[in-house]
């Protein structure tokens, strides 16, 4: 992996952030691209855009690491935060060992910066030394939502093969899509056909 000056081939897409959760849109990395179950990252690279697009870090690492460790270890991760997500979402016993093994590795401390003469930022930097710690705003995401989100609001897609997960912060939370152009669409599409055919 390039420590600076970065390229990446990782292309944006409008589903990338409708998880309305940091831990979401990381498990919705894994997602169904036609009727093909389909994983956003396929680089190093990839990775390390998406985290910065997320807002989880500001930069990308500044610490060069064998090729292809970030990507097996935010899998990983990704993996074990959907089990936890689907556990907590079901009310069964999660197994918090891994997570808090990966927690053991967020090695943070809090800065003040001057943004103005009479404005301050208060942010927490965290360590990249290791392919862990570059991932600690992850998995730190992935515990806040499991300790603190209102799982009745953290739902399932109700798209036919969706795999994505969203938190529904709508006024009324009545959301059932990932999102109302794709599967929203879809749906709609699917039930004026359903109609014209019984006509």
């Amino acid at each position: 992996m390039k420590a600076r000056g970065l390229q990446t081939e990782y292309v944006a897409s409008p589903l990338d952030f409708v998880g309305d959760h940091p831990a979401l849109d990381f498990i919705n990395t894994l997602r169904m691209i036609g009727t093909e179950l389909t994983d956003t990252w396929q680089t190093d690279e990839d990775v390390a855009t998406w985290i910065v697009r997320e807002g989880l870090r500001d930069t990308l690492p500044s610490t060069t690491w064998p090729d292809g460790v970030l990507l097996r270890k935010a899998r990983n991760l990704r993996e074990i935060a959907r089990k936890a997500v689907e556990a907590r979402k079901a009310k069964k016993t999660l197994a918090l060992d891994e997570l808090n093994g990966l927690l053991e590795h967020s090695v943070s401390h809090c800065v003040l910066r001057t943004k103005s003469q009479i404005n301050l930022d208060f942010e927490r930097v965290y360590g990249q030394e290791t392919v862990e710690q570059y991932l600690a705003p992850v998995v730190e995401s992935v515990g806040e939502l499991l300790s603190y989100a209102d799982f009745d609001l953290v739902r399932h897609c109700e798209g036919e093969q969706c795999v994505l997960w969203f938190y529904d912060r709508t006024k009324a939370h009545r959301r059932r899509w990932c999102s109302p152009q794709f599967c929203g669409n879809r749906a709609k599409v699917a039930a004026f056909r359903a109609r014209a055919r019984q006509s």
